[in-house]
């Protein structure tokens, strides 16, 4: 079905995932797990096929893929790449980064910027979450005072991914506290290095462990109204359409790595033998294991049907997209959960690498809206 409304799925999919077989396969992912590495030399050979930026045009350095195509790159990439902190990070810049510069900056900073992003020479983080304002981002409280001709921004934000590594930030902040979160925010896009922005320690996190995130601090920080993405009062819509794109791509991101931890766990079972029988002979194994397909055929669904809503402008997108993230990081954990248990005592060490790909996996279930944010949305936009 997929291939009659996307008929390049395949051969889009395909391509990035034998792309990543082939650059990133050879990756020591105990060591670099165990390391918290980062590797730039990764992140800019992803450049090579315009991961960064698939669906900004060509005249910026993308692709023009439409939502649906770049869904299929990102799960063909993350099927095909075990470094699921460095598909993270590239999904996360290409999400929340290059996507709203795309739509909404002006032509002096698309001409001027946009290429750098979209081409990943240039790493961007996304900075909305705060220590008080976390799914829940009506609660911010870093602020954008007006000052003679331009801002002058403080707060503090957390959880930032690619902060440590970014040469640009995209800053969400109320500059207007009585509009509230609608109407009240606004984005700015500034460089990294902008005086008055700082960066914390490098979190050591659960999983995803070769994606850097720190906290970001902003005291006193000036920025100019040309360093506004779109108009003031515009950071609720920038952010909120960013982030169905998001969800999309994720979830893309999360399909293939669920597809890779699928295929590796069925060939270890046809192998593994147990009393002169293959694991896959026993109908516990059997049948838990179809059930992973079960997920996989069933998210793939729901992933392209978010995609095809944002591609087609619908009002639904959000929701779809909020469907699709509930659906897809759910079942995901718990299916690689499962396959963990079918290696034995082998599946908890670190050398066997399924231990890290539930540790990974687990940090869907939070980034982007935990599970209780989007049945929010879900049943708030329902009719």
């Amino acid at each position: 079905m997929l291939n009659r409304v996307l008929p390049d799925y395949q051969e889009v999919r395909n391509a990035y995932y034998s792309f990543a077989m082939q650059h990133y396969e050879e990756t020591d992912m105990v060591a670099a797990d165990k390391n918290g590495y980062f590797d730039k030399d990764l992140w800019h050979k992803a450049a090579e096929v315009c991961l960064h930026g698939l669906p900004v045009a060509r005249e910026y350095g993308g692709k023009a893929y439409s939502a649906m195509q770049t869904c299929a790159a990102f799960e063909g990439f993350a099927k095909g790449c075990r470094n699921n902190g460095l598909a993270f990070s590239i999904a996360a810049h290409a999400a929340a980064s290059t996507i709203p510069l795309y739509r909404h900056g002006s032509e002096t900073q698309k001409n001027e910027l946009l290429p750098g992003l979209a081409q990943g020479k240039v790493i961007c983080a996304n900075a909305i979450t705060e220590p008080n304002a976390g799914s829940d981002v009506y609660k911010m409280e870093t602020v954008a005072m007006k000052e003679h001709e331009g801002y002058k921004i403080n707060g503090h934000k957390c959880y930032i991914t690619n902060a440590p590594v970014a040469d640009h930030i995209l800053l969400y902040c109320m500059t207007d506290k009585a509009k509230g979160f609608f109407g009240g925010v606004s984005a700015f896009l500034l460089p990294a290095a902008t005086p008055g922005i700082s960066t914390g320690d490098i979190k050591d996190k659960m999983g995803l462990k070769t994606v850097h995130m720190s906290e970001v601090w902003l005291k006193d920080v000036s920025a100019t109204a040309n360093d506004m993405l779109g108009k003031e009062g515009a950071g609720a819509m920038i952010f909120n359409e960013s982030m169905v794109w998001e969800k999309a791509i994720m979830c893309a991101m999360n399909l293939g790595q669920l597809e890779r931890v699928y295929e590796k766990t069925l060939s270890y079972c046809k192998k593994r033998m147990l009393n002169g029988k293959a694991l896959i002979s026993l109908t516990n194994i059997a049948h838990s294991l179809a059930d992973v397909k079960v997920v996989i055929n069933a998210a793939r669904g729901l992933v392209y049907d978010a995609a095809c809503a944002i591609d087609e402008h619908s009002k639904d997108a959000l929701q779809k997209a909020s469907v699709a993230k509930c659906f897809v990081t759910e079942n995901a954990v718990k299916c690689i959960q499962k396959m963990q248990t079918m290696y034995g005592g082998a599946g908890y060490l670190a050398e066997n690498e399924i231990e890290r790909e539930y540790r990974d996996i687990y940090a869907s279930l939070l980034y982007s809206g935990t599970a209780d944010i989007q049945r929010n949305i879900i049943i708030g936009h329902s009719n």
